[in-house]
């Protein structure tokens, strides 16, 4: 049975109600990174309730579920090593909503401002269409991940680890866009979204009196130094036409204002599009520690942490959503990303693993989704999660329809 666009855009519309539930529920019992094992089990009770069988990760933050394939087996035959997973994320931000509707948060400075309640609302959606597709007699062979911890980069790891991946074949996602109308979607080959390091860097040398601070360290001055020559060396030494934007989040030093104090601490993010435009800036950092350092008579350490890498849409994955999205949408509603963007997305450690790609959702409506992501009054126009739910559907089925017809063929020859 080979399935339509257009009974896919139906059996979205019959479970928009059951989404936007869902959704709801999660938007008002949003999770902060590391917490979420009450959005675990609700996702987990509802996809139960399809008659699927979810296995959680190791410590009750995340799940997964696999819909059709050699479910029976214990062995990996050649159809169920092909998998394709749908991924979703379900932690919210510690931003205190501004939401004047039934369904604002109710934890109090905690709420989904980047859209992952709609994200898992809409694999959710999936997974329900995707079984009752495989009911059907359709060749569905995927598995729907519900992923924690995106914003601080530990998720798409912790599943990996948990064994979300094992069989998987490809994976396609999708993330809101507020700045795109409900109805399109945005596509992309290749870059998709940066790739970002955490940095500290601390400046220790010796305190004084700030009526003699020839006699110090000059911590102060090093650090103003320091962030001063990052922002003015490590766009010149890297080549413009590859992104590369520095970051210093925070700036902590002193207690007196008469004291010219022996350490100065700051944090924050580097981005890049590429492994050697990032390679660069980190050496180029390092050189304007050293110089700091020997200036200033101080030492400087800088640190480089969690790293997330760029998210690289595989041409083929991302042709399988933009044609998806074609026959659903219409081509003037599948449009072109222009730009990468600067933010990062750890859907990049899953992409890193597999083929993969994901597609910006529009979520803007007339009087609602406009509102940027990460502030107190983001929201989204419902109704363009049957069209996500639809574009990651309709895209899974063609991917399990050209397994099949591989699969046949390797078996005539």
């Amino acid at each position: 049975m080979i399935c339509t666009g257009h009974a896919v855009n139906e059996l979205a519309r019959s479970y928009a109600v059951r989404m936007r539930e869902v959704r709801r529920y999660l938007h008002r019992q949003p999770e902060l990174s590391g917490e979420e094992t009450r959005s675990t089990a609700f996702l987990s009770e509802v996809v139960s309730d399809l008659g699927l069988s979810p296995t959680l990760a190791g410590d009750g933050r995340g799940l997964y579920v696999d819909i059709g394939g050699d479910l029976d087996s214990d062995r990996d035959s050649a159809r169920d090593s092909n998998r394709i997973a749908i991924r979703a994320d379900i932690d919210a931000l510690p931003i205190a909503t501004e939401l004047d509707v039934d369904y604002a948060s109710r934890v109090d400075g905690v709420m989904h401002a980047c859209g992952h309640d709609v994200h898992s609302a809409i694999a959710f959606g999936v997974a329900a269409m995707l079984s009752e597709l495989s009911q059907q007699g359709c060749p569905v062979n995927a598995r729907i991940i519900f992923q924690p911890e995106e914003e601080t980069s530990q998720g798409g790891l912790h599943m990996i680890a948990s064994g979300a991946l094992k069989n998987i074949g490809g994976a396609i996602a999708l993330h809101v866009d507020p700045t795109r109308p409900s109805g399109t979607i945005g596509v992309r080959d290749g870059s998709f979204t940066a790739g970002c390091d955490l940095f500290t860097c601390v400046i220790r040398g010796r305190g004084g009196h700030g009526a003699r601070p020839h006699l110090t360290g000059d911590t102060i001055g090093a650090a103003a130094q320091w962030v001063t020559d990052t922002y003015r060396r490590v766009p010149r030494t890297t080549d413009a036409r590859d992104a590369v934007v520095v970051n210093v989040g925070t700036m902590q030093s002193g207690a007196a204002p008469n004291v010219v104090p022996a350490e100065a601490c700051m944090s924050g993010t580097l981005r890049t599009l590429s492994n050697s435009s990032g390679s660069k800036a980190k050496q180029t950092m390092q050189e304007i520690s050293n110089s700091i350092a020997a200036v200033h008579k101080c030492e400087v350490s800088l640190t480089f942490g969690q790293h997330t890498p760029p998210v690289q849409n595989d041409v083929a994955m991302n042709l399988l959503l933009r044609d998806s999205g074609i026959e659903l949408l219409g081509r003037n509603n599948v449009r072109e990303i222009d730009q990468p963007s600067m933010g990062a997305e750890d859907f990049s450690f899953i992409a890193r693993e597999v083929p993969a790609a994901m597609f910006r959702l529009g979520v803007a409506g007339i009087d609602v989704g406009s509102e940027p992501l990460h502030t107190s009054k983001f929201d989204i126009d419902e109704s363009a999660m049957e069209i996500g739910a639809s574009v990651l559907t309709f895209a899974a089925m063609r991917w399990c329809e050209s397994s099949v017809l591989n699969l046949s063929h390797k078996a005539e020859a």
